[in-house]
């Protein structure tokens, strides 16, 4: 089977999130025993440098070549490079409208260039013949309503990764998209008096997803539907739930050359306290106690992630022994708050402002604890990294996060510390909870248990499987 995913983001050339990950390690695994497409923008600054083959394919189909459009034009000057990674054939958009970028969000004019880049994605899968077309987020949801409309239309999936992030823009601004060679009939994807590309993507696909069964549940119903639970709702029978998994590859302990003391579940301890004092001398915080329960955090600082929440549990419980490590960017005033506290007390508290994925491994390798305080959270991959580092969450009770950590009162079953979402008070009591969990026997039995679950991609991409052929089916 040829599958194409069409992506804003892929690890490690553009990663702003968890889809990133996910994608990378998804398709690495679809590669085994499929040939696997990717297609992703080009932009200024890559988080690695492609191994290019030296093929080019256009970025538009012949049909509409002649067509004497702005659209139309920008897509003559663009194209596809192909290049290599993990087995995965990788398509890079390079167009103008991207390659001065050097990040891929938080751009003026994002509807026209996620406009034609979907455009481009739709093309590609045209010229590639592929079985499976699959579009992740808003970013390339107009490629599915571009499909639908095909003459020969290709069996197509959606993903939603995040339903708060929709692309919704005033239709002035997408008249384009009724012009050639978009013809789009647009009031279907009319939200709120706005061009909903989110919306396009839920009503074109033949499949859609999301990223954990707990979070599908959510999203069909306000406020977690962020105004589209009705939409979903018209659409449950093709909607279905799938946990995300992890590169086993890339998050391993065992094998992890970013960290300082690779370690299994038979020597945890020494390894943790070795990756422990190697973080603290690089951040220079060699006088936190290393015999204190450390909490790791890493993150988007966005409304989404709760920290506001976390910082009023923290001020609140001073008196515990935990030592924080955080590592982010984002909202301006989380992160003064997080770089005041880094400052007035060091001892207990560091802030690395921005993303770094060395220190993230060494951040999970490093604590004790995984601190994942989210209102709403999709699926989460942090959660399982830490389990596979005998690293324990702690996790507000909401999305995937529910679905894969458990405070079991059976000792075997337990895999995590969990609280209620946007609850100061719960939180605070899940940190004493840490505490006390860390000065006992009872860690050794949890620590072991985390590190010996299955989060791969085996299973899941059987799932994804099963969802193709279902897009397949509706789509003959």
């Amino acid at each position: 089977m040829k599958i194409l995913h069409a992506s804003a983001e892929y690890f490690p050339y553009i990663k702003m999130g968890g889809l990133a990950d996910m994608l990378a390690s998804l398709t690495k695994e679809q590669a085994k025993t499929e040939e696997v497409y990717v297609a992703l923008p080009l932009i200024g600054k890559l988080g690695k440098p492609p191994q290019y083959t030296g093929k080019v394919y256009p970025a538009l189909l012949p049909q509409d070549a002649e067509i004497d459009s702005l659209v139309v034009s920008v897509l003559k000057t663009s194209r596809f490079l192909e290049a290599k990674e993990s087995g995965v054939t990788l398509y890079f958009f390079q167009s103008d409208l991207f390659q001065t970028l050097d990040s891929i969000y938080g751009h003026k004019e994002e509807h026209f260039r996620f406009a034609m880049f979907s455009y481009a994605c739709y093309a590609l899968s045209q010229i590639l013949k592929v079985d499976v077309f699959h579009a992740h987020d808003w970013h390339t949801a107009l490629s599915l309503a571009l499909q639908k409309d095909s003459a020969f239309p290709i069996p197509t999936v959606f993903t939603i990764h995040n339903l708060a992030y929709q692309g919704d823009h005033p239709f002035w601004m997408t008249g384009f998209l009724k012009e050639e060679p978009f013809r789009l009939v647009t009031s279907p994807f009319d939200h709120d008096g706005k061009c909903n590309y989110m919306k396009a993507g839920i009503l074109s696909a033949n499949q859609i997803t999301t990223v954990s069964p707990g979070y599908r549940e959510e999203t069909l119903a306000e406020p977690n539907g962020f105004g589209l639970s009705y939409c979903l709702n018209q659409r449950a029978k093709d909607y279905s739930g799938i946990l995300n998994g992890i590169d086993t590859d890339e998050w391993n302990p065992k094998e992890d050359k970013r960290i300082d003391q690779t370690f299994s579940d038979a020597n945890w301890k020494a390894g943790k306290l070795k990756n422990k004092t190697k973080l603290f001398q690089e951040i220079g915080r060699p006088l936190m106690p290393l015999d204190a329960p450390l909490v790791g955090l890493i993150g988007r600082l966005t409304y989404q992630k709760g920290y506001p929440t976390f910082l009023k549990a923290v001020l609140e419980r001073l008196h515990l022994p935990h030592r924080y490590v955080v590592l982010g960017s984002g909202d301006p005033e989380t992160e003064n708050a997080f770089s005041q506290l880094s400052e007035s007390i060091p001892d207990v508290f560091y802030f690395y402002k921005g993303y770094n994925e060395s220190l993230a491994h060494k951040i999970e390798a490093a604590s004790d604890f995984f601190l994942m305080p989210s209102l709403f959270e999709p699926c989460g991959l942090n959660q399982m990294y830490s389990h596979a580092y005998g690293t324990i969450p702690i996790v507000s009770r909401v999305g995937g996060l529910r679905d894969t950590v458990e405070e079991s009162s059976i000792l075997e079953y337990k895999t995590g510390i969990v609280f209620e979402p946007n609850d100061v008070s719960s939180l605070g009591y899940a940190l004493e909870r840490a505490k006390d969990l860390f000065f006992s026997q009872e860690r050794d039995i949890v620590v072991k248990n985390i590190m010996n679950l299955d989060w791969s991609w085996e299973k899941r991409k059987i799932e994804y499987q099963s969802v193709y052929s279902k897009a397949i089916e509706l789509n003959i």
